[in-house]
């Protein structure tokens, strides 16, 4: 077994945890009542998710010509574009350009794409100190814990787990009141933002007719640490590209209902360039490919692609309801990172993720861009099966007990022997939890000749 899939193994276990199901099940729930009141301000919300889904795909069969035209664009407009072949690259980019600048401390946004390259171990590994823009990730970062959520990321976390840990650090009291925690983190989080001198975010879309990038977010920190900082250094995945500004009529209000229940993210902005008085006085934009080329060429799972990390299918995938977010072992979580992650990185290491989906449908039923999640899934199942990937133990197991299940003389074999044939074959690790059910002492073969 993999190494991801032995931490798999092992974190996998919290699914017992009836504290954590408690937590979860009433965020989750939380999240499905604000979801299901966002639908109503639509008067036909099947009618705008195609829209979204024809437009997502549109980009992604154009993909190259509009990169292109971005890349034209944002350089006229005073920026700068790079193009990164993986993480490696994209963190050089990154270093080069912090090298110049002579910086101590950088700000960096909530972003899936900075998480999935390592920035903060990287920087902090070379000194420079990170600072978080947002108020989940800044309580995180003292936890030393990543993100349990696209967009909660302190899901998992009660207000009275969040008032211990401000009183360990800061002497806040234990017993403070939700607001007052907010104000104490957000006057921190200020702080921290006037010392930066970069700022370093993702990209919500990336916009080819104007040469812009779309950032959306609920508290305002990143537009105030890109208008205070002397350099913004955007990294953004090519899948990111959209055609057109117009689109975004259509692809903002709908993220927004499935992210967070919203008919609008609170702060949205779009950014074409450094302006030397408003803002930073340089920009650069790094897209990264980093195995986005490889989804894309998958006529089938070329459609994950599409994802706009609104995080909906994670709030109610019935998976990430018992397991949470850390077992998956990538940035990219719940039933999207299930078929992401394998494909993208390394297909021997995430095998284990294909078996993380009931196939009940609701991730498809709630996705804002109609990605048929559900059936990826099945994809990747195959492509692991064929790749002869993960752990080859399971598929010992499974051919097993189909030859089993194909011979009669098995099947009606005595109740004794087929247990003991059970203890050879069935990892012993399947029944720590549950019970091993009671064989037959007759086959159902046996039991009609025995009635006719």
């Amino acid at each position: 077994m993999s190494e991801h899939g032995q931490k798999f193994k092992s974190e996998s276990a919290i699914a017992f945890d009836e504290e954590h199901w408690q937590k979860m099940n009433y965020a989750t729930n939380c999240y499905e009542r604000r979801f299901a009141n966002s639908r109503n301000n639509y008067r036909n919300v099947e009618l705008e998710r195609e829209r979204a889904h024809l437009l997502r795909n549109k980009s992604l069969l154009n993909m190259e010509k509009l990169l292109v035209e971005f890349e034209t664009r944002f350089n006229m407009n005073g920026g700068q574009v790079l193009w990164a072949c993986d993480s490696d690259d994209a963190l050089q980019m990154i270093w080069d350009i912090v090298g110049k600048t002579k910086t101590e401390s950088i700000a960096r946004s909530t972003s899936t794409v900075l998480d999935e390259i390592g920035i903060n171990e990287f920087l902090e590994g070379k000194r420079i100190q990170v600072f978080e823009t947002s108020i989940g990730r800044y309580i995180l970062k003292l936890m030393g814990k990543a993100p349990y959520h696209p967009v909660f990321s302190t899901m998992n976390l009660s207000k009275e787990e969040i008032g211990g840990l401000l009183n360990e650090h800061f002497k806040l009291r234990a017993d403070s009141s939700s607001k007052q925690m907010v104000n104490f983190i957000r006057h921190q989080v200020n702080q921290d933002l006037a010392k930066a001198q970069v700022c370093l975010t993702g990209a919500n879309f990336l916009l080819s007719d104007v040469g812009g990038v779309v950032l959306t977010e609920n508290e305002g920190n990143i537009l105030k640490s890109c208008a205070s900082a002397r350099v913004h250094i955007v990294v953004a995945g090519i899948d990111k590209i959209i055609s057109s500004i117009e689109d975004l009529g259509v692809l903002l209000p709908l993220t927004s209902a499935h992210a967070i229940g919203n008919e609008m993210t609170p702060v949205n902005s779009i950014t074409i360039g450094p302006s030397g008085e408003t803002s930073s006085d340089k920009m650069y934009v790094i897209l990264l490919n980093n195995g986005r080329t490889d989804l894309l060429g998958n006529e089938v799972v070329r459609q994950s692609l599409s994802c706009v990390h609104c995080g909906a299918c994670v709030s109610v995938c019935p998976i990430y309801k018992n397991i949470g977010g850390y077992v998956y072992g990538s940035p990219y979580i719940g039933p999207i990172g299930t078929v992401m992650t394998p494909l993208m990185f390394d297909l021997d290491e995430f095998a284990h993720l294909a078996s993380l989906c009931t196939l009940c449908g609701r991730c498809s039923e709630v996705c804002p861009v109609k990605i048929p999640i559900e059936d990826l899934i099945v994809e990747n199942r195959r492509i692991v099966t064929e790749e002869h990937a993960g752990d080859g133990r399971y598929d010992s197991l499974v051919r097993t007990l189909i030859g089993h299940c194909k011979s009669r003389k098995k099947m009606d074999c005595p109740q004794w022997l087929k247990k003991m044939e059970l203890k050879q074959t069935v990892n012993k690790n399947a029944f720590t939890k549950r019970v091993m059910p009671e064989l037959a002492p007759k086959s159902f073969n046996q039991l009609t000749k025995t009635e006719n």
